[in-house]
């Protein structure tokens, strides 16, 4: 199996609270971390702009789950957190987290070349094997199979793509459809 494009990924960060960048208009809009040496601009949802405006203090050390966006070249990769942790000394704890993340809401959909080259090279065991694996999952209800036209990668056959991100996988192989599905819609925070 070969990944053509990196899928968003989370990381989770420890650093100190330098300050906040504002929008024009005075909206925090993201926060400065220190890093080691970097420091990191990361953008804040929404739901945590006014509560951090009003709870974190600079030196602050925190711990940020971020989510990583954008990849390989000519891309910009941005750096976006739905949840930060004021490390303190035990009664000083603060953890702050968006009650909703936008892909929470969005419905998954895998996108199956179904042509008669990925077909004839694994493509209906493929599709046998994705709709049991969003079963075993629990997934069924989230995430849809639609079978497509010639993805272009004949050669890679059977080939699949994961949305949203537009993720696409080539030789795929029945056996790594639940770590895959897994690592793509249910990310490990």
């Amino acid at each position: 199996m070969e990944t053509l494009k990196a899928p968003r990924s989370a990381h989770q960060i420890e650093g100190e609270f330098l300050g906040f960048i504002a929008k024009s208009g005075g909206e925090l809009k993201y926060i400065q971390v220190q890093v080691g040496e970097r420091i990191l601009p990361i953008k804040l949802a929404k739901e945590l702009r006014e509560t951090l405006g009003r709870k974190l203090v600079e030196g602050d050390r925190l711990s940020i789950l971020l989510e990583q966006t954008g990849s390989g070249l000519g891309s910009k990769i941005k750096l976006k957190t739905h949840r930060v942790e004021r490390l303190g000394n035990g009664n000083d704890v603060l953890v702050v987290e968006s009650a909703s993340k936008p892909e929470d809401n969005q419905k998954g959909k895998i996108l199956l070349c179904y042509k008669s080259g990925c077909s004839k090279r694994g493509g209906r065991q493929l599709y046998r094997a994705l709709t049991e694996a969003l079963q075993q999952l629990g997934l069924q209800n989230r995430v849809s199979v639609e079978l497509t036209g010639c993805q272009k990668q004949c050669k890679n056959a059977p080939n699949l793509i994961l949305m949203p991100g537009q993720v696409k996988h080539a030789y795929v192989n029945p056996n790594d459809l639940v770590s895959l599905i897994k690592a793509h819609y249910l990310p490990t925070h």
